[in-house]
């Protein structure tokens, strides 16, 4: 956008209609003419609001697709995919070699510097976040499960959910615990939305390091990785540089990784949450208190992992069919395990 788009303050100080003059100035090579004569009908201005939340919306892309379909460019997905292209930024680091392959034409030259000036205005007001595709979000609420059902109904983006009836909701055959974190989770997903976030890293639970890698465009790590030792994304916090370098990754490829290693430091501060003795394991946190007998009729209920129990409500332990000891142990494990995960809240 035009120099002035990123400075503090530059959408407060617009005046109240603003003008097409105005919106070029502000916007320079990302103005965009179809975009103008829709906001304005032809008028030649439109209200401030309207102008800065047609703005905001385009910054909050859903996905690269969605941000590409806005420049009218989105023909061109699957070969900036092939180019570990994976967010709006990744642009600003393709060498002119790449770009020149991908064989623009007339006028999707000229699209492709408002994408462009659009990328490099993103990267300035630093709008740069991971993207959360549907089963990362899935995963990090261990409702992973629910992801065939999901896709039969037609969610491709976590977004869609919120199109979901509460019949569609209820043909996906939830378990106890999985209706309770699916209702947790859809609340967060609609404050996001509504505070035009599409891409908040805000996590209920590290992803699985699988997820975590095709999230970021990183899978083809995945054997290397193991290689190397790594078996949960925590893992990954372990490594130094010399370990990192043999990756040999590209410069998308680094960026890709630093901007994942924000969950990967989450992930560590989550395998000590098990009430006891820092085994990150849901197997071995039962074991830990005696109660490994109880696992199948947990994983019925729809825990996976030690937070998972502290959806249950007292009353409610009872579904556990535990033995008198058992039940002892068990509500000394979710004091501790309440205590423990209060404090790291």
């Amino acid at each position: 956008m035009g120099a002035g788009a990123s400075a503090p303050g530059a959408f407060e100080r617009l005046p109240d209609p603003v003008d097409e003059a105005t919106a070029m100035a502000l916007l320079g090579n990302c103005f965009d003419r179809a975009d103008w004569e829709t906001i304005t009908a032809g008028t030649g201005k439109c209200i401030k609001s309207t102008f800065i939340t047609t703005i905001e919306v385009r910054n909050h892309a859903l996905s690269l697709r969605s941000w590409l379909e806005f420049w009218r460019i989105d023909e061109l997905l699957d070969v900036l995919e092939s180019l570990d292209v994976m967010s709006p930024t990744d642009l600003t680091l393709l060498e002119e070699k790449e770009v020149s392959k991908i064989g623009l034409k007339a006028v999707q030259k000229k699209h492709w510097q408002k994408a462009l000036a659009h990328s490099k205005y993103l990267e300035a007001i630093h709008f740069d976040k991971p993207p959360s595709p549907l089963n990362l979000w899935l995963e990090s609420w261990r409702l992973d499960r629910l992801g065939a059902g999901l896709y039969d109904l037609g969610c491709d983006v976590k977004e869609d959910i919120i199109d979901l009836s509460e019949s569609d909701a209820a043909a996906l055959g939830m378990k106890l615990l999985e209706e309770r974190r699916w209702k947790q989770a859809t609340s967060q997903l609609l404050k996001v939305i509504r505070a035009y976030d599409f891409n908040d890293n805000t996590r209920n639970s590290a992803p699985g390091l699988k997820t975590w890698l095709e999230s970021l465009k990183l899978e083809e790590l995945d054997e290397p990785l193991r290689m190397l030792g790594v078996v949960e994304l925590c893992d990954l916090g372990d490594m130094d540089d010399r370990e990192l370098a043999t990756l040999s990754l590209n410069k998308l490829q680094r960026k890709h990784w630093d901007m994942g290693m924000l969950q990967v430091l989450k992930a560590k501060k989550e395998t000590g949450l098990d009430g006891k003795n820092d085994d990150p394991t849901f197997r071995g946190f039962l074991e830990s208190w005696r109660l490994g007998r109880l696992g199948p009729i947990m994983e019925d209920l729809g825990a996976y992992v030690q937070q998972d129990l502290l959806d249950l409500e007292p009353n409610e332990y009872s579904l556990l069919k535990m033995r008198p000891l058992e039940a002892k142990r068990f509500e000394q494990a979710m004091i501790a395990l309440e205590e423990e995960f209060q404090a790291w809240s």
